[in-house]
């Protein structure tokens, strides 16, 4: 979601073409292989592949050069990556998108067709775009606690024997035969729930689009979790998402649905640490858990005609 912020988006002139941009590229990402192969015949670019932490160096050093704008080329992850260093800077982000789904691609309206994105990279103006905090790491779409976190590291564990669709759904099959409820506290309530979903802009509730961005939606951090008291209940509850999406639930007492800045999560019993999943991303982090809104963090390169 793009915000007009008092960082001023700086306008691009057309690439030289004859000097070749280097667009930095993580060959590990969901559909890299078939993104470098589009990319690596394209004489606007210079394509580097570079492993994350190399990547992480890169930016580093464009940020302290002023470099204007670094292009890089991987999924969801990868641009956490790099939206995490670039955070509050001046220097811009292009992206290829190269990942599995791509979701920070879907919220911002940047092309997934290669010739496109790089269209996009070398010759759009970039803007503002919001992002979320939990305690000090950033992301870029969701962020979760409970089921989701065990079901990302079942798949993670999985895709080293099969394909991604297959390890996901028997990932899946398994979160429902067997998962434990969280105790989370809230400012003013308790929660005893499979599942805390936080995403960054407002979301659709309803099927098909369950979860996804909503178009022209409220800012803020938008927070769902339900309250359950039995593994009956949550079976319930599901096969209602399933059949009729997550809005009309929020007509009862047991779904907590809203909008905030920021957001305090506490864990009945103390935990030093907490599994959180951050854009599809596991990460260990210190209870509790505290969210927050950052809108206008990020400078991107965006399609002019995708102006919020």
């Amino acid at each position: 979601m793009r915000k007009e912020t008092n960082k001023e988006p700086g306008a691009v002139k057309k690439t030289d073409f004859t000097q070749p941009v280097p667009v930095y590229c993580n060959p590990g990402a969901g559909s890299s292989e078939k993104v470098i192969g589009e990319m690596r015949n394209d004489s606007r670019i210079q394509l580097e592949e570079v492993s994350p932490v190399k990547m992480t160096e890169i930016i580093q050093d464009a940020v302290k050069k002023g470099t204007k704008r670094v292009l890089i080329s991987g999924g969801d992850g990868t641009i956490a990556l790099a939206a995490s260093i670039l955070a509050g800077k001046t220097t811009e982000l292009a992206i290829v998108p190269s990942g599995t789904l791509n979701h920070f691609a879907q919220r911002t309206g940047i092309p997934v067709n290669v010739d496109e994105a790089i269209n996009v990279a070398l010759n759009c103006k970039a803007y503002p775009v919001d992002v979320g905090y939990v305690n000090n790491s950033l992301f870029l779409n969701t962020s979760s606690v409970g089921a989701y976190s065990v079901f990302v590291r079942s798949r993670n564990y999985l895709e080293n024997r099969m394909h991604y669709l297959p390890a996901s759904i028997i990932a899946g099959i398994r979160r429902l035969l067997k998962f434990r409820l969280v105790r989370v506290r809230l400012p003013n309530k308790q929660l005893r729930t499979p599942l805390v979903f936080i995403g960054v802009g407002e979301r659709e509730l309803s099927l098909p689009l369950l979860g996804q961005a909503k178009k022209h939606g409220h800012s803020g951090l938008h927070f769902i979790a339900v309250d359950c008291h039995s593994k009956t209940e949550v079976f319930s509850l599901v096969i209602k998402a399933i059949f009729w999406g997550v809005d009309p639930m929020t007509k009862e007492t047991s779904v907590e649905n809203k909008l905030v800045n920021d957001i305090e999560l506490n864990f009945r019993r103390r935990k030093r640490k907490v599994t959180v999943a951050l854009d599809g991303e596991l990460s260990r982090l210190h209870a509790p858990l505290r969210y927050r809104y950052a809108p206008g963090e990020i400078l991107v390169a965006l399609p002019d005609n995708n102006i919020t």
